[in-house]
């Protein structure tokens, strides 16, 4: 099992694909995640390996999705960053 968590590090760093959540210019940037759990105007929730990282705040929208990232627009007023899932 050693082998494959190796391999995932290199490849993560070699193709740069680590997960992260940047907050930037008011907007929410999301590289790297797994699913879209939730969506709404006021909560957008997304995962990676297990783990809930959730979005709140009024009149948000996807603004820019892509395989590699999305990006949230709105206002903003909380992230909470992982959460297991139960």
């Amino acid at each position: 099992m050693i082998h494959l968590n190796i391999r995932r590090i290199i490849n993560d760093y070699v193709e740069c694909n680590n997960f992260e959540i940047k907050f930037t210019n008011g907007k929410v940037i999301v590289y790297y995640h797994d699913k879209i759990e939730h969506f709404s105007s006021d909560t957008i929730i997304v995962s990676k390996e297990g783990k809930k990282y959730k979005i709140e705040g009024k009149n948000m929208v996807i603004e820019t999705m892509f395989k590699e990232m999305i990006i949230i627009s709105g206002t903003i007023y909380k992230i909470t960053l992982g959460n297991k899932d139960e």
